[in-house]
């Protein structure tokens, strides 16, 4: 998959302007593979992904029958409620940095490779990391009914701490995107690609589809 570049030259763009773009430039991305029989709800859930050379930005949008937004820390548990996650490898192979964050904006980051313990982003390097939610930002238990909700955010190339990612046209990387809800009263795990494991697991790198930056 082609990840674009907008806002050329822009350092720190207003997360409006990022979202307004995002909508104008970028096609939509669907994440709707249900991998496991088990857990066979799908949201509607949809990416759009594209960078400048400050920084990476991710927009989800989401409808599903029932939201929560319980963990306000970072690097907690945010998989139990409504969340949407990114995993990328810069070197296509088994390290991969697991980008999670709930629908309120409450962020992981961490750096591992497979099978090992993660190595977490620190408060302060996840403060750097602009977002903006349709829900807001504070903590609610799980609403059931159908909602929609979507998140915007920009993330500074500096964030992923063990690599140099500024992007170079051309350069070719790895990744899936995710939506998740291990605690909701209907879970579910839903990938761009497919996962060929048992049982739920998003840390997989061997199944990441392809990302080259333009």
């Amino acid at each position: 998959m082609k990840v674009q570049q907008i806002l050329e030259g822009f350092s720190n763009p207003p997360l409006e302007l990022v979202t307004e773009t995002l909508d104008l430039e970028v096609e939509p991305l669907r994440i709707e593979v249900a991998n496991w029989d088990e857990f066979p709800y799908k949201p509607d859930v949809s990416v759009q992904i594209a960078s400048n050379e400050n920084e990476l930005f991710l927009q989800y949008k989401v409808k599903e029958q029932s939201v929560k937004a319980e963990i306000t820390e970072s690097n907690g548990r945010v998989w139990t409620d409504s969340c949407v996650e990114f995993f990328l490898s810069p070197e296509g192979n088994d390290e991969y940095y697991n980008l999670e964050m709930n629908c309120i904006g409450t962020i992981l980051l961490g750096f591992r490779k497979k099978g090992e313990p993660s190595a977490h982003a620190t408060d302060e390097q996840i403060a750097t990391i602009r977002r903006i939610s349709s829900l807001g930002n504070k903590p609610f238990q799980e609403k059931k009914g159908t909602t929609e909700w979507q998140i915007t955010v920009a993330i500074p190339w500096e964030v992923f701490f063990g690599h140099d990612l500024k992007p170079v046209s051309g350069r070719k990387m790895r990744g899936n995107f995710y939506k998740c809800g291990d605690e909701l009263s209907v879970p579910h795990f839903v990938s761009w690609t497919k996962i060929k494991t048992e049982k739920p697991s998003f840390h997989q790198p061997d199944f990441f589809g392809g990302l080259e930056f333009e």
